[in-house]
């Protein structure tokens, strides 16, 4: 990870949903409202932050003293390991899919018992971090 040579007194924040690698070397692994709590209250000044770049509006916002640095890297000449910071299936959503999706109740999506038990693990996973 260039990025923490490159910075080695800042803390790594991931969303768990990033890449194992990249999980490897985190400080702190939380949800968006977590990774934004953390850096609230953490003393470190300096963090390389690991999900959707959109969020580092909010920690700069609620911490206008503190550097956040977007990883993998943009505009950088590294190549990044993945996309945390730029994920397509967020892009996916609007709020107009999402009233819809409330208002109708579609698209209706049946998945299979032994699945949805199977998915439930990783979800609780994720909210437990939150």
């Amino acid at each position: 990870m260039q990025l923490k040579v490159k910075n080695p007194d800042a803390l790594v924040i991931a969303h768990p949903e990033c890449e194992e690698n990249i999980l490897r070397h985190a400080d702190h692994i939380g949800s968006t409202s977590s990774l934004l709590k953390f850096t609230q209250t953490n003393a470190a000044k300096k963090f390389i932050v690991v999900t959707e770049a959109g969020i580092l509006h909010q920690m700069k916002k609620a911490s206008p003293e503190k550097e956040f640095i977007p990883g993998p890297p943009i505009g950088d000449d590294e190549k990044a390991a993945c996309a945390c910071n730029e994920c397509p299936h967020m892009k996916k959503n609007t709020l107009e899919k999402l009233r819809n999706c409330l208002k109708f109740e579609q698209p209706e999506i049946l998945l299979d018992e032994a699945l949805m038990e199977k998915a439930r693990a990783p979800i609780q996973r994720m909210l437990d971090l939150s």
